[in-house]
């Protein structure tokens, strides 16, 4: 075989290799192990063959680190996910292991919140006490040891709130209300007491929720101005169905407010550097057999 098949022969092995074994790799993509073997194995000989000049060393080189990194990585790093809605932190993620099997929780070392989520799929990150981290598809930061990157959305469990809009003398208001956060409006103190997704009245006439998805929202308002106080039921299929005496303002329920939530992929390279060096060798190398003689 000539030299520059050789030389071709080892890149080859150590791209494919590198690519088998890297922890990005979605799981259905993983290769078998007999398959890792066997280019393992033509790279070991490829390296000690056909190396015939400086430029085949290199790349021989090159290839090796490529492939030691990304096999170290895929051994001693740590990958995985974390999901989060808009205001919610973290201290860890879900870490996987082989064909995506869940390995429980693992610390990250730092804690942070999600800031915001953008509407190309990127977010913001706030570390406490720290920076803001942006990722965006495509695009990944690095943090604390770690590779952060966008996996895409994701969907929330609770929504963020409640759509109100309260119609008095001076015209109406919209507003939004959410769990455990009072709003004011109009004069008026709102605040939501029980919410239903999807509501209906059982057989004791009771309200309870058919399912977790906002099919027929409605909600128990608790409603306050100075020392007065009201408990409003809205619904959104009927605005403005319970009017409480005493109470000069209409409340209806206009919508649901989804929460935002996104899906980040996590990931711990500790040889990564060794595997950029090693591709730069294989450059440097391929770069050397391409000189004119």
């Amino acid at each position: 075989m000539k030299l520059p098949a050789w030389r071709g022969l080892t890149a080859t092995c150590g791209l494919l290799l590198a690519a088998a074994l890297h922890p990005a790799l979605p799981p259905a993509l993983h290769a078998p192990l007999v398959t890792i073997s066997a280019l393992a194995l033509l790279l070991v000989i490829s390296l000690l063959v056909g190396a015939r000049d400086a430029g085949e060393r290199l790349v021989g080189a090159g290839a090796l680190a490529v492939a030691l990194a990304l096999g170290y990585d895929g051994l001693r790093g740590h990958r995985g996910q974390i999901t989060l809605e808009v205001g919610q932190g973290t201290q860890s993620f879900e870490e996987e292991g082989p064909e995506g099997r869940s390995l429980g929780l693992r610390p990250l070392g730092f804690g942070a919140f999600l800031e915001r989520v953008d509407d190309d799929g990127g977010a913001t990150l706030k570390v406490e006490n720290g920076p803001a981290i942006a990722v965006r598809p495509g695009r990944a930061a690095s943090y604390g040891g770690f590779r952060i990157g966008a996996s895409g959305r994701a969907e929330a469990g609770e929504p963020a709130g409640q759509r109100l809009a309260v119609a008095g003398p001076q015209g109406t208001t919209v507003v939004e209300v959410r769990a455990g956060t009072p709003v004011e409006a109009d004069g008026l103190q709102i605040a939501v007491e029980q919410y239903f997704p999807d509501f209906a009245l059982d057989a004791r006439q009771q309200p309870y929720s058919r399912s977790s998805e906002p099919r027929n929202p409605a909600a128990l308002l608790r409603v306050t101005r100075g020392t007065q106080s009201w408990r409003v039921f809205v619904i959104r299929a009927m605005p403005g169905i319970h009017r409480p005496a005493g109470l000069d303002r209409m409340l209806s329920l206009t919508d649901v407010v989804a929460s935002e939530a996104v899906t980040l992929r996590v990931s711990r390279e500790p040889a990564a550097p060794l595997a950029l060096a090693g591709v730069a060798l294989m450059a440097l190398g391929l770069a050397w057999g391409a000189r004119p003689a």
